[in-house]
């Protein structure tokens, strides 16, 4: 209300950004979602689904927290463009809408066992080559996931794994375009280049000072120093905030929030169970699934093996080759309440009645069961304290930030008063630009509240502008240093310089445009070469992958017509290095299937599928957007 009223009185526009992070997860998905929120504001819209800006901002907090830990110290949330990130972001939550949707129409859907034997096997869960319960809540709580949100989403993973792969495996490859791919992709050439380079033409050039002057006087504008400031600020942060004498955690606080932790701990638990599956629908009842297990748990009282029972009768293809096993289960990650009552019912050595669950019916056996103790009190009792202190910390930045951004507006002229009034030390950064600046002045938004009219020329603070991580800046420039000329003799040497490369570089292009058209009307190459004190390099029957040979000289060569009825063809390359050169081939031999090595062979057929796999999972999501309404509100 206060920089509201602020703005009003200076004429100023107030921007209002809000910060967030892209939203991809390389782990875990793209984040969690409720279908069913109402009351939120919307920033899409897909066939009738909203996605709200809460859905947006959760699933960017938890992919800056996983990048914070993949990055570690290198992350830096200030070097990111906040509104590329947006859009980015949205556009991520669409598509996966999208996607979502469409494994909806398909009826595609994940088993309860595949989806636990994924997490039981994946190695973020694991310690020393087995799942650990531990792990696995501690990771889901990092990415602030609940055990439930981080199973439906995994799900949904799956599914968009096997709705891919279904693709996949639609795509097929026919032995003749096998044979045409050999013999492009395995085809040889035998060709050369000249290179003209402009360190090959410095010598020829002469660059007098009337010159230097003469570029100096007439670009006048390209020798002036940058508009600049020196800056002093004020940072909030809730870490800051976590020794506040107004924040208390007390011995009962931590023990109440252990009792809490260890009530909904995932997996302290573990039970290693098996299964025999029925399914149910058109081509067997639910009496007759029944009836079958019934008379299967009678064998196994009778003696009968189960493993070879649910190798024989189980219609679960993910654990019936391994007798029904299921491995080492956890409180809490099996998504089948049904499932999970049973198992965690029994007995060790029991074996179930008939158990109804959405895949169909159940024999389950408890093999075993192994307790994982929880950490102690006294080994969690410290983070459990930082945490509820960064809890309060957080509330309590909220409050000190309405403070902060009244005082930047009551006393505009000075950050003394915020600094004695919030206990807040003023600190300084000079040299700051509009492209650049040090330390958190790295941050894009700072510096333009840096530039901006009342910062800049009337002399305010800035109103308080906040950051990602519970932080925010009140800003003032100290002094500001406008463009001015750099004198002639700092700079001489450097256009000098700059001369003689220009000039090297002309000669150089005069040169390869004279010996281009040479070689085309027929001139001998060596004579060309000669003319010009430089020499072809050559490579006869060269493959597409020849690491010898420049990539856009390879490049120019294999996209040249093959000469026909001429004995060369001929053609240009721009090098790496500056440097631009005159191409030709002389010969090209096809690549044969026959002759190539079974690896290869292999090698090419992978590539080829995958890459049509690829084309028809893009054209597949291509025709869900432009079939789909999608409304973009943001």
């Amino acid at each position: 209300m206060l920089q509201k009223l602020r703005d009003q009185t200076q004429g100023i526009g107030f921007k209002i950004l809000v910060g967030v992070l892209i939203f991809v997860l390389a782990i875990f998905g793209f984040g969690a979602f409720n279908l069913f929120v109402t009351g939120e504001p919307e920033v899409a819209s897909v066939n009738g689904h909203d996605i709200t800006q809460a859905e947006l901002i959760k699933a960017a907090e938890r992919e800056q927290r996983r990048l914070a830990i993949e990055l570690g110290e290198q992350f830096d949330a200030s070097q990111i463009d906040l509104g590329d990130l947006q859009a980015s972001a949205l556009e991520q939550l669409i598509g996966r809408t999208l996607l979502a949707q469409a494994l909806e129409d398909l009826g595609m859907e994940v088993s309860d066992e595949r989806v636990n034997a994924s997490i039981r096997d994946n190695p973020a869960f694991q310690a020393d080559g087995r799942y650990d319960a531990n792990a696995y809540r501690r990771m889901v709580q990092v990415m602030r996931f609940t055990p439930q949100d981080f199973l439906r989403e995994h799900r949904m993973e799956l599914a968009l794994t096997q709705l891919q792969e279904g693709i996949a495996d639609s795509a097929f490859l026919t032995e003749w375009e096998m044979a045409q791919a050999a013999r492009l992709l395995n085809q040889r050439r035998d060709l050369a280049y000249l290179e003209f380079s402009p360190d090959d033409f410095i010598g020829e050039v002469d660059v007098g000072d009337e010159q230097v002057r003469l570029r100096y006087d007439e670009n006048a504008l390209d020798y002036r120093t940058v508009e600049s400031a020196d800056v002093s600020f004020v940072e909030l942060s809730a870490v800051g905030l976590l020794d506040d004498s107004s924040i208390e955690v007390t011995p009962e606080d931590v023990e109440s929030a252990y009792a809490a932790e260890v009530a909904t701990a995932v997996g302290s638990d573990q039970r290693s169970s098996r299964h025999i599956l029925l399914e149910v629908g058109d081509d067997r009842t639910e009496e007759a699934a029944i009836t079958t297990l019934t008379e299967l748990k009678q064998r196994l009282r009778d003696g009968a093996d189960f493993a070879e029972l649910a190798r024989e009768y189980s219609e679960d293809l993910g654990s019936a080759s391994q007798g029904g096993s299921l491995g080492l289960l956890a409180n809490g990650v099996i998504d089948d309440p049904q499932f999970e009552e049973a198992l965690w019912s029994l007995e060790q050595g029991e074996v179930s009645d008939p158990v109804r669950t959405q895949a169909g019916y159940h024999l389950i056996e408890l093999v075993s069961i192994e307790i994982s103790e929880f950490p102690a009190l006294e080994v969690m009792g410290p983070d459990i304290e930082q945490r509820l202190r960064m809890e309060q910390a957080e509330l309590l930045f909220a409050e000190r930030l309405r403070e902060l951004d009244g005082l930047a507006f009551e006393e505009p002229e000075s950050l003394e008063g915020i600094s004695e009034a919030l206990g807040l030390a003023v600190q300084t950064v000079d040299g700051v630009t509009r492209a650049e600046g040090a330390g958190v002045f790295g941050n894009a938004e700072l510096r333009d509240a840096t530039f901006s009219s009342d910062v800049l020329v009337r002399g305010y603070n800035s109103p308080a502008i906040e950051l990602s991580d519970y932080r925010a800046v009140v800003l003032r420039v100290d002094e500001r240093y406008d463009p001015a000329p750099i004198p002639f003799e700092a700079v001489a040497a450097d256009i000098r310089a700059a001369l003689v490369v220009e000039r090297a570089r002309a000669l150089a292009e005069a040169g390869h445009a004279s010996a281009l058209e040479r070689v085309r009307t027929g001139e001998s190459v060596s004579d060309v070469a000669r003319d010009f004190g430089l020499q072809w390099e050559t490579f006869p029957l060269s493959r597409r992958t020849n690491a010898e040979v420049p990539a856009t000289v390879l490049m120019a060569a294999f996209e040249m017509q093959r000469p026909m009825d001429v004995d060369k063809s001929v053609g240009q390359a721009q090098l790496p290095d500056g440097g631009i050169a005159v191409v030709t081939v002389t010969h090209v031999e096809e690549g044969d299937i026959l002759i190539m090595p079974d690896r290869e062979i292999a090698d090419m057929r992978s590539y080829l599928k995958d890459r049509i796999a690829n084309l028809d999972f893009v054209a597949f999501y291509d025709t869900l957007e432009q079939d789909a309404s999608i409304d973009r509100s943001l």
